[in-house]
């Protein structure tokens, strides 16, 4: 009785009430079963929802390569819109964006995510185009090879 006189500091006209009034107040923490299976729902959630992130970040890699591909070929245009010797498709990015008429249009872009020396600009026009590519294996580059040659430069100018 002394237990829950400490536990319940009210006066009560009656320890009947006393007692329903102590019981009712004693339960306010969690149990550990509780607390499990909480944990439990929580990690199948987080299992469930992990491949769908990873989805999204390797399409928000392929949507930076995109528009590493598109700005060079804007730049490439506006080159060829110049001057009388436009650049072939089979030509290296790396070779085009080294050409002084097409660096001025690409000052300050990082191409982090393109394999310069060995995309052509065909393979970036395929890119713009919708053509599905991969990466290489364990990095976030391009993997030329691996390009769908499905389209064509006419595509971009539509």
């Amino acid at each position: 009785m002394i237990s829950l006189y400490i536990k319940c500091k009210f006066r009560f006209k009656d320890s009947m009430s006393k007692k329903r009034f102590c019981k009712k107040r004693k339960r306010e923490a969690f149990t550990l079963i509780e607390m499990i299976a909480v944990i439990a729902i929580i990690g199948i959630l987080a299992v469930a929802i992990l491949p769908k992130v990873n989805g999204y970040i390797n399409e928000a890699k392929k949507v930076k390569v995109v528009d590493q591909c598109r700005k060079v070929i804007m730049a490439v245009e506006s080159y060829n819109l110049k001057n009388d010797s436009p650049l072939s498709e089979s030509t290296s990015v790396s070779s085009a964006i080294s050409n002084k008429g097409i660096s001025k249009y690409l000052d300050g872009v990082e191409f982090g995510n393109l394999n310069t020396s060995s995309t052509s600009l065909k393979n970036c026009y395929d890119v713009v185009n919708g053509a599905e590519f991969d990466f290489t294996e364990n990095t976030d580059i391009l993997n030329p090879t691996t390009i769908d040659n499905g389209s064509t430069k006419d595509d971009v100018k539509k």
